[in-house]
């Protein structure tokens, strides 16, 4: 193996490994403004299947660092576990093929290749993250910016999707700096000097300039909605098992509620998570009866999660709004199912070539089907359940039709005690930027959260902490020009990278054909020469 040939090898993993450190747990989210760098340079000068498997060595490296707490979770299981795990990694892996491909094969573009390749990384992600069987929204790039990134603010205007493309776009201009060097190096010191001189500046100016224009979020439009959040839920068991909801854990969420009553101020709103009751308060006299007890101790009402039974052979998970004196007003059902989590794919299947996959799931849920803020105490709210945050369309469904807060319902015992909790918060940042909302996360076993329109978290809890938060969710009316233009925003990167691979084609095929004739002319030169 040649020394070039190596250290493309290296770069692949290398580009991997970078990014996936700008995500939690390390959370180095500057490094995603350069982490594609190495890979970048390395396959400029490639053809595009090769581009393409050192794309998807650098995506597994990616998702196989970025996802390792499902096999932590899940190692319970034994092989099936980093079975799953290297599926889910391998599957992932392919956008990264899919996006490295694409930097030698438009290379006829030129200096348009800047707008079109971050294009096409948004609409590769745009793809992964809604198909197959509902997407997969984890390991956004977007999301890598959650902690006050030097980009975050800009989500409120393009979003996450066009986030990632601008981060994509600092990539490429950091290769293209990064080229210009090195061809000084090799006989072109005034390229080299022009690109350090001008070239970096500029992309610093460019940066700051972007984050400063940006527009700050829409202001409050009235007092704080005043929301209680009990996390309650207790360590136990193992896999799905772990964190399972009990009537301990119900208990533990029904005495925090009642110990409200010595508040002199009751709150406007009590919320617990998702599961928190261990049976369905719609057909479980006793549980529907305590629910009562404590929404009157509190003097407000509670929106729980639970398991509801739909009829004999079918359930739901349910966000259930219970008015201060015990009556059902509204109910919300989770409408993104988590694969292997509240459904087996192809289950009839699966269930008997893999036991292990209905051993946590024993039946498939239903999907809900409305998506619509629920009416509390004058203040429209957004309900989001569990992994739906990671979605920005339902956010900002949410947000156009008039909420004015948004609540996060979760049990995070389903991602375990590693990096999983903390990059479902971080998904919930991003959607409070992009919305320009107060985000509420209300999880049974941690971390609950309220989370402002600039992104920063306030009221942290731990995993597994027996809690009660009371937090400020301040609503607001106004919207930002994500929510605004977002589908039309995403409608231009795919048209964008559409275009641009079209483009690419046909500049590809004239210069083909501009060689064929260049060869047909030389060989044919002698011969037209001749008397």
């Amino acid at each position: 193996m040649s020394r070039a040939a190596a250290l493309r090898l290296l770069a692949a993993p290398a580009s991997g490994a970078l990014l996936a450190a700008a995500f939690p747990p390390l959370d180095l989210g500057p490094l995603a403004l350069v982490a594609l760098v190495p890979l970048l340079l390395a396959v400029e000068d490639v053809r595009p299947l090769r581009a393409a498997a050192l794309g998807y060595l650098a995506g597994l490296t990616f998702f196989g660092l970025h996802l390792l707490w499902i096999a932590q979770f899940l190692s319970w299981t034994g092989a099936v576990a980093w079975l799953a795990w290297g599926a889910l990694s391998a599957i992932q892996a392919v956008a990264f093929a899919a996006f490295f491909a694409l930097v030698p094969a438009t290379r006829p573009l030129g200096a348009w290749r800047l707008a079109v390749l971050p294009a096409a990384w948004a609409t590769l992600e745009l793809l992964r993250a809604y198909h197959p069987l509902g997407g997969f929204p984890w390991g956004l790039l977007a999301v890598s910016q959650h902690d006050n990134g030097p980009l975050l603010p800009l989500a409120r205007v393009v979003g996450g999707f066009g986030l990632a493309a601008a981060i994509v776009a600092v990539n490429l201009a950091v290769a293209l700096w990064g080229r210009a060097l090195l061809g000084g190096a090799r006989g072109r010191p005034r390229r080299a000097r022009r690109a350090a001189l001008v070239g970096l500046p500029l992309l610093v100016a460019g940066l700051l300039g972007a984050r400063l224009a940006v527009p700050g979020p829409p202001p409050a439009s009235g007092p704080p909605l005043d929301v209680v959040v009990v996390q309650a839920g207790l360590r136990g068991g193992h896999g799905l098992a772990q964190g399972q909801t009990t009537e301990q854990v119900f208990a533990n969420h029904v005495r925090h509620t009642e110990a409200l009553a010595a508040s002199p101020d009751p709150p406007d709103l009590v919320v617990w998570g998702e599961g928190a009751a261990d049976a369905d308060p719609l057909t479980s006299p006793d549980r529907r009866a305590a629910v009562a007890e404590a929404a009157a101790a509190a003097r407000a009402p509670i929106l729980l999660g639970a398991t509801t039974r739909l009829d004999a052979t079918h359930r739901a998970t349910e966000g259930l709004l219970f008015t201060a004196d015990g009556r059902l007003a509204d109910r919300y059902q989770k409408r993104r199912l988590v694969p292997f989590g509240e459904f087996v794919p192809f289950g009839s299947v699966l269930g008997r070539l893999v036991p292990a996959t209905r051993e946590g799931v024993p039946y498939d849920k239903v999907p809900g089907k409305r998506l619509e803020p629920l009416p509390i105490d004058g203040v429209r709210v957004g309900p989001l359940i569990c992994w739906e945050s990671a979605y920005p369309s339902d956010a900002r469904q949410l947000t156009r039709d008039g909420a004015g807060v948004l609540l996060v319902m979760t049990n995070n015992a389903s991602f375990g005690t590693g990096a999983g909790p903390r990059q479902h918060l971080a998904a919930g940042q991003l959607r409070a930027v992009e919305t320009g909302r107060t985000i509420v996360q209300a999880a049974v076993t941690g971390i609950s959260a309220v989370i402002g329109p600039t992104g920063r978290t306030s009221f942290e809890t731990g995993l597994y902490q027996d809690t009660v938060i009371r937090v400020p969710a301040p609503p607001r009316a106004g919207t930002t020009p994500y929510v605004r233009y977002g589908r039309g925003i995403e409608a231009a990167l795919i048209g964008i990278t559409a275009g641009g691979i079209v483009l690419a084609g046909l500049l590809w095929r004239r210069r083909r054909a501009a060689a064929d004739r260049a060869v047909a002319d030389r060989v044919l030169a002698p011969l037209r020469s001749e008397p």
